[in-house]
């Protein structure tokens, strides 16, 4: 719950909202029709105005301002913390609506990253941004580059590494194998060390293909896991060291689309972020 005190004049209870809270505009509104505000003790499920003086409860769970790196009326390229998801029920995707959304629109993300991986996801404000973005990731026109720290010091510099991974659904995991077998899909993982420490090392890695915790399977395959992963790494490694959250994020986005392309101007922006680690 939020308490609200109007210290100004006359002004519309919603717009009083937006501006003292971080919720957006469709989030507001919901929250007004749903009878979650009451001003000066009394219940409110349509607008009003505010003359100045009133006491504003908001009856909603406090939720952090989303880092929004690049918007326009087409795309929205939002920063997505540890540990929610991109789609589903109290999703990341639902939390950009909440706070970016227009009624009547439906913002949509249009690429993934795990629960457990932060940084940039790519949304679309549109039908036409979205078959475009769509297309362009499918067709391997955007370009998008991690960080991460990974146990160990890694001795090359730079490595194209080829494998396969075969995906087991039941039990939420992948495994990673030299040479290919059956139900096993060929994958490519690309990295760049960035800085050596004395018992791990910063990565920068490319994925030239998208397989499901490839980075997170891949690194672990060759011996280097992700600091702080649950999954693929182990409790005996992740507890010497003081990261809390697997310390993997998308960090930069280009773009590489055709001239005519209505999105071609994103050709010319670099979507990028620092890792929280």
């Amino acid at each position: 719950m939020k308490e609200l005190k109007n210290c100004g004049g006359k002004i519309l209870l919603s717009e009083f909202i937006l501006k003292n809270t971080d919720f957006g505009p469709f989030k507001v509104k919901k929250l007004i029709s749903k009878g979650e505000v009451k001003v000066d003790g009394v219940r409110k499920k349509e607008d009003a105005f505010l003359c100045g003086g009133e006491t504003v409860l908001v009856y909603a769970d406090d939720e952090v301002k989303t880092q929004v790196v690049f918007q326009d009326d087409n795309v929205l390229f939002a920063v997505k913390p540890e540990g929610i998801e991109v789609l589903g029920e109290k999703s990341f995707e639902s939390r950009v609506n909440r706070q970016f959304g227009k009624e009547g629109q439906k913002i949509r993300a249009v690429n993934r990253l795990d629960r457990n991986t932060s940084g940039i996801v790519c949304f679309a404000k549109n039908d036409e941004a979205e078959e475009e973005l769509l297309s362009a990731f499918k067709n391997r026109q955007v370009d998008k580059l991690y960080e991460t720290l990974v146990y160990g010091v890694v001795k090359q510099k730079h490595a194209l590494l080829e494998a396969w991974l075969f995906k087991d659904a039941k039990k939420s995991l992948v495994y990673i194998y030299p040479q290919k077998r059956q139900g096993a899909v060929p994958i490519k993982t690309e990295f760049t060390v960035k800085e050596t420490y004395k018992n791990y090392t910063r990565l920068t890695v490319r994925l030239h293909t998208g397989r499901t915790h490839q980075i997170r399977a891949h690194l672990a395959f060759i011996g280097h896991p992700i600091l702080g992963d649950g999954k693929y790494s182990s409790n005996e490694i992740n507890r010497q060291f003081p990261f809390k959250n697997q310390a993997l994020c998308a960090v930069q986005y280009t773009f590489k689309l055709p001239e005519q392309s209505f999105l071609s101007y994103l050709n010319t922006k670099l979507i990028k972020i620092s890792p929280p680690f």
